[in-house]
């Protein structure tokens, strides 16, 4: 790059990020990422939907069950009016979605095309919302007034885009009969190159768009550059760049700000670094075809929520077991978690060490009132009293087996309040099996990731009846890889504890909780499997409990597990006294 557009790019970034700074530190701007939980929640309420929030590119609209916001407003000067402005497109886009007032077909519609219909459909949705809620008749006005007042010269035309949106493709599951080829090989094996950079996307994706790859369109691309913009990241136009996997995202960090992240390109080509932009599921994407292997393998059953049925041995889960070692990980977990660990320790003997009150005993050290009553009952009824009619405090040894399951997808691989999602679940892993261990508890740790349908991964880090002396070394072995189809493997869970003689079973999870693969298992489907999935487990009489390691969780993990069912944390300290709790809950329960 040359030193005039260096410097150039360096001062028109300066400005350009000094105004947004201004415009965002003002007092009564109102940003969505702010006030997003409760707005979900006001949606929800609004159209008794799923709904989740999202930052829009620009004046957003809805699709599926997924409503799409400006980032931030602040037209008036009070923060309470510009509050007032999300409450207003909330409830105006709950009424359109009730009226399914949305593109249907797969045809590809204009921008322009797209405002226009939302500004026409404005008269078919504005008398059902001042009727259902008439406040907003004297928010529309004052609104509508407000960017009536905004035109010029150049634009003698009011722009009512942000106050009515636009249509969006309201997609729908179909019997595509369209199917994802699987790639290469290298997907069921271990990243072999660091992530080094992750950088979030400043601007949202509503819609995208997959593109196949074309090796031999790649091969025959010629490399065209045009210089008429400086600093400037280009768009896909029907050409192909090479995937080099080179880590230069942080050189060109101002460009991306403006990139559009719309078309998106899937490969298992390694790369250095992550740029996330936030997007919604993708539900045209297909399924994969089927796979035929010679590699042992069980067959499960995948839920289709929009049918209500099964897809008989639909998902293939390949058990594995961890042979690799890492002995350094393990003791430079423990000496840097000394402390941590001791702390643990002390805390879980202290649970263990708790005395049970058992009921209707033969002895004890008071009566049982509800047995007394049962008693008398009996007598006077003529029949046989029992002699259990005793409370009694006593340790009881529990009869319990715990499986914590590792998600160790690709995902694992980013970072999460400053600590790595996948370290975080290692230590944890460490730590928790050493009191385990020491408690002679029953307990397995397992991981999975995936790679569509046909290859589920799940890999025995320490199975039931191996001991932990030798299983221990196994944790710092384990990397990221592939996918997260939580369901397959929450199914070979249970089948693994179906076979413990445990009264008390559990699976612990501990993941980003977000399900996603390859093929089509994003979004309602995923989540909905995994619902399905926990019910399952819960007709066997196995419990689950999830420990998410990612701030966004909480907007799809209550779909999944339900509430007291999960918790959200970021750092090992967390996350072993969320487990000291768990496991007084587990005990409790024994």
């Amino acid at each position: 790059m040359a030193l005039d557009e260096y410097l150039y790019g360096k001062i028109a970034g300066y400005f350009k990020k000094r105004k947004k700074a201004q415009i965002e530190a003002a007092e009564h701007v109102v940003k969505l990422e702010d006030i997003k939980s409760r707005l979900t929640l006001f949606a929800r309420a609004a159209t008794g939907c799923p709904i989740d929030i999202y930052s829009a590119e620009r004046e957003g609209g809805y699709k599926n069950d997924n409503f799409f916001l400006p980032k931030f407003f602040h037209a008036f000067p009070g923060y309470e009016e510009n509050l007032s402005f999300y409450l207003f497109r909330v409830l105006y886009l709950s009424i359109q979605k009730n009226l399914h007032l949305n593109w249907t077909d797969k045809e590809e519609h204009t921008l322009e095309a797209s405002r226009q219909m939302a500004l026409q459909s404005r008269e078919k949705i504005l008398p059902p919302l001042f009727e259902q809620y008439p406040l907003t008749q004297a928010l529309h006005e004052r609104f509508k007034t407000y960017f009536a007042s905004r035109v010029t010269s150049k634009k003698p035309d009011p722009d009512f885009s942000f106050l009515y949106g636009k249509w969006m493709l309201d997609e729908r599951e179909d019997d595509t009969k369209d199917r994802l080829k699987n790639f290469n090989e290298k997907a069921k094996k271990a990243i072999e190159n660091e992530i080094e950079t992750i950088m979030k996307a400043k601007n949202a994706v509503e819609e995208v768009v997959t593109l196949q790859v074309d090796k031999k369109q790649q091969e025959d691309y010629t490399l065209m550059h045009h210089f008429e913009k400086v600093d400037t990241a280009e768009e896909w136009e029907g050409g192909w760049r090479d995937f080099d996997g080179e880590d230069d995202l942080d050189e060109h960090s101002n460009a991306l700000e403006e990139l559009n992240m719309k078309f998106t390109v899937r490969v298992d080509d390694p790369v250095h670094s992550v740029y996330q932009a936030e997007f919604v599921e993708n539900i045209t994407v297909q399924e994969s075809v089927e796979v035929h292997t010679e590699d042992f393998f069980i067959p499960y059953d995948e839920w289709d929520y929009s049918k209500r049925r099964y897809k008989e041995h639909f998902c293939k889960v390949y058990p594995k077991t961890v042979q690799e070692t890492d002995v350094r990980y393990y003791k430079q977990t423990v000496s840097d978690n000394a402390s941590t660990l001791l702390g643990l320790r002390k805390m879980l003997t202290h649970v263990n060490n708790k005395y049970r009150q058992l009921r209707r005993q033969t002895q004890g050290e008071t009566f049982d009132l509800d047995a007394l009553v049962d008693l008398y009952t009996d007598i006077h009824t003529g029949h046989t009293p029992s002699e259990k009619i005793y409370l009694s405090s006593r340790k009881r040894e529990k009869d319990i087996s715990i499986l914590l399951l590792l998600d160790v997808s690709l995902s694992s691989d980013g970072y999460a309040a400053g600590n790595k999602v996948i370290d975080v679940e290692k230590q944890v892993s460490i730590l928790f099996g050493e009191i385990l261990d020491e408690f002679n508890v029953d307990f397995s740790v397992d991981c999975f990731f995936s790679k569509t349908r046909n290859h589920t991964t799940y890999q025995a880090i320490k199975g039931f009846d191996e001991p932990w002396s030798k299983a221990r070394y196994k944790v710092g072995a384990i990397e990221p890889q592939g996918y997260t189809r939580i369901g397959a493997a929450l199914r070979h869970s249970g089948s693994l504890l179906d076979k413990r003689e445990a009264k008390n079973k559990w699976v612990i999870l501990l993941s980003d909780g977000k399900p996603n693969d390859y093929d089509r298992y994003e979004g309602k489907y995923g989540i909905n499997d995994v619902k399905q999935a926990l019910r399952e487990l819960n007709q066997r009489h196995i419990n689950s409990y999830a420990l998410a390691i990612e701030a966004e969780a909480k907007y799809y993990l209550p779909q999944m597990f339900g509430q007291n069912h999960y918790q959200i944390l970021t750092t090992p300290v967390e996350l072993l006294q969320s487990l000291v709790k768990l496991y007084e809950k587990i005990k409790h329960q024994s």
